[in-house]
């Protein structure tokens, strides 16, 4: 849900990044460990204002949940347990409201090649009926050599190349050598 708010948001409303921009984006922090939503919103913040920007998205993006997950936490020992029962009685059908949303909105943005349809169809037949932890990298590889192959490019190959800035290589080095201690 949080890549259709941030499409409708940063894409459509304020163009602070294109539509390819956005899922390129997305693209990436997905091979890393962690919250997507929250990298991607990150990734936007330090495109539009550096490490500065990026820091401040963060704090900001982080703080309202993090408030209100250790207040819900340390609230629910002293409420009823039938009204607590009651009041998430209704998320996970909003859950799935949700996300049937989301992959419908998805659909529209992410599929526009017949090779990108079948492999969207294919990863989930798969996923479907064979529930293994090898099943993900598998279909990394897969889709990978399938749009190879494809006839048409995905992505287009048209696009003009953007030179890697390795200069905040340090933030990410550092990033990882903390969490890894920990």
């Amino acid at each position: 849900m949080h890549f259709i708010r941030m499409h409708k948001l940063f894409v459509l409303q304020h163009k602070y990044v294109s539509e390819q921009e956005l899922l390129e984006l997305n693209a990436f922090v997905q091979l890393l460990p962690g919250a997507s939503s929250t990298q991607t919103l990150t990734l936007i913040g330090f495109k539009r204002g550096g490490v500065p920007l990026a820091i401040l998205t963060l704090v900001i993006w982080i703080f309202p949940a993090c408030i209100l997950m250790g207040s819900l936490g340390f609230l629910l020992q002293y409420l009823n347990a039938k009204k607590v029962i009651y009041i998430f009685h209704f998320i996970q059908p909003m859950a799935v409201g949700f996300l049937a949303y989301s992959a419908v909105k998805s659909y529209s943005i992410s599929i526009r090649h017949q090779a990108t349809f079948f492999i969207m169809l294919g990863a989930l037949l798969i996923t479907y009926f064979i529930q293994s932890p090898w099943v993900f990298p598998s279909l990394i590889i897969a889709g990978s050599i399938v749009s190879n192959f494809s006839d048409k490019r995905i992505p287009s190959v048209d696009g003009k190349k953007h030179p890697v800035k390795w200069r905040n290589l340090w933030l990410f080095s550092y990033n990882f050598s903390c969490c890894r201690r920990c």
